[in-house]
């Protein structure tokens, strides 16, 4: 295999996506997602036919307040700093359907299907993308950051099998998968 970090040389373009997750009580999060392009040489313009500049391209966030085992999506904000055109900015109310929608299995065709193509913004769609994952795991640490909580506990506040599938790891018919249904199976006979 050859090593492709020899083509690593004068960058053109910079994404960025960062995802962080605030609690905000006991049973609730605020998922907070930024993405950032940046162009780091002059281009052509495909409108105006002259070149731009380098600079931001794209400067995006949405904030997700994400509440009880089932993740469901409680409201959100779009803030829209930067983008290439003026229109661009219609798109922050396109993704209001998302309120009352779970972050669970399917979520990511659900965001294709509805907001994909046309019907939305594929920087605001990649952004929700990393979101959701990232909102799975920020979960997982408000609900089982309690030094104090057992591991009965700590499932009865999220359900791990929210993680079946989710990957090649936690593949249904992986070893993980068998070891967590074998040891909830295990901590549920023992009660």
């Amino acid at each position: 295999m050859a090593d492709l970090r020899r083509f690593r040389s004068t960058p053109l373009h910079v994404r960025g996506i960062n995802a962080t997750t605030y609690p905000v009580d006991d049973d609730a999060i605020m998922v907070e997602g930024v993405l950032r392009d940046e162009r780091l040489i002059p281009t052509l313009s495909l409108i105006k036919g002259g070149i731009s500049d380098a600079g931001v391209v794209h400067d995006i966030t949405i904030r997700l307040l994400v509440r009880g085992a089932a993740m469901v999506i409680e409201d959100l904000e779009v803030e829209i700093t930067h983008v290439p055109r003026e229109m661009c900015r219609e798109t922050a109310a396109v993704l209001q359907p998302l309120i009352g929608r779970c972050i669970a299995p399917g979520f990511s065709e659900y965001l294709k299907k509805t907001f994909g193509g046309s019907a939305g913004c594929a920087h605001q769609n990649a952004l929700l993308l990393a979101m959701a994952s990232a909102a799975v795991q920020g979960f997982w640490v408000l609900r089982s950051g309690n030094k104090n909580l057992t591991i009965d506990e700590a499932r009865s506040r999220m359900d791990p099998r929210l993680l079946i599938n989710t990957c090649w790891v936690w593949r249904e018919d992986g070893e993980l998968i068998k070891e967590l249904m074998a040891s909830l199976q295990e901590q549920s006979g023992a009660t």
